[in-house]
């Protein structure tokens, strides 16, 4: 297990996903500051939010990205079935993966810290909610990137579902309030068909709208009950990934 773990941190290494990442973040924060200079109200809440956001969707699909294309080059290459012949179960090959990725996603979570506080940090404890659930929700990625990739016949398939399934998720709170407004249509029966479809869809798939609020760095506010919502989420919905992950892995035939 140990062994896949540092192979992992390797090839991150190798495909220069650290250093083309931080050359992204970097870029995000100086656009970021570049329009939140030309603000003539709140410039300081405008940089921190925009360079939040854009760093927190720069590294969420180099994640996918990276995570998609590793698992489909190692089927290819058939290091799965080098793994497989070692004396290690298949769930904990799935772990292991998911420890790897994980490890690396942490670690990318520093240089993001470290140019929020260049910027200037206005509410210090929203600072640390907002870091853990940047964390949290990269984990998370992981675990649907891991499933996308074991379950889909090729890396860009992978990738794609990847993407859609978090952009569905990041939207979903827009989706419900849009649904509970009944706007959409004419038809109230098909507005209170939508509403309860989405609202069903919203039970079943992670809601990353609860995770890393750009508001939590700017405004100070009550964090009990979001910090609830999105460890929440990500203790229900990392293991069950995780699990629907081993459960097709050890349905396939090598």
């Amino acid at each position: 297990m140990w062994t896949n773990i540092r192979y992992i941190l390797i090839t991150a290494v190798r495909d220069k996903l650290f250093v083309g990442l931080l050359i992204g973040l970097i870029a995000a924060a100086g656009i970021a500051a570049s329009m939140g200079n030309t603000a003539m109200l709140e410039p300081e809440q405008m940089t921190l939010t925009f360079a939040a956001g854009g760093m927190r969707m720069i590294l969420a699909v180099g994640v996918i990205v990276f995570v998609c294309f590793h698992i489909r080059h190692a089927f290819e290459s058939k290091e799965i079935d080098v793994l497989l012949s070692r004396p290690i179960s298949r769930s904990h090959v799935i772990l292991s993966y998911w420890l790897g990725f994980a490890l690396i996603t942490s670690l990318l979570v520093i240089p993001v810290l470290i140019i929020l506080y260049a910027l200037g940090l206005i509410d210090i404890t929203g600072y640390w909610y907002w870091s853990l659930s940047l964390l949290l929700e990269l984990w998370l990625v992981v675990s649907i990137s891991l499933f996308a990739a074991f379950t889909l016949p090729s890396a860009v398939a992978a990738v794609l579902a990847s993407l859609g399934f978090y952009v569905l998720s990041r939207m979903m709170g827009f989706f419900i309030s849009t649904a509970e407004h009944g706007i959409l249509f004419e038809d109230p029966t098909v507005n209170m068909i939508l509403k309860n479809v989405i609202l069903f869809i919203s039970i079943v798939i992670p809601r990353l709208d609860f995770f890393g609020k750009s508001t939590w760095l700017v405004y100070e506010t009550d964090y009990t009950e979001y910090v609830q919502l999105f460890a929440t989420q990500a203790l229900v919905f990392i293991p069950f990934l995780l699990v629907l992950t081993i459960i097709d892995f050890k349905r396939k035939e090598f």
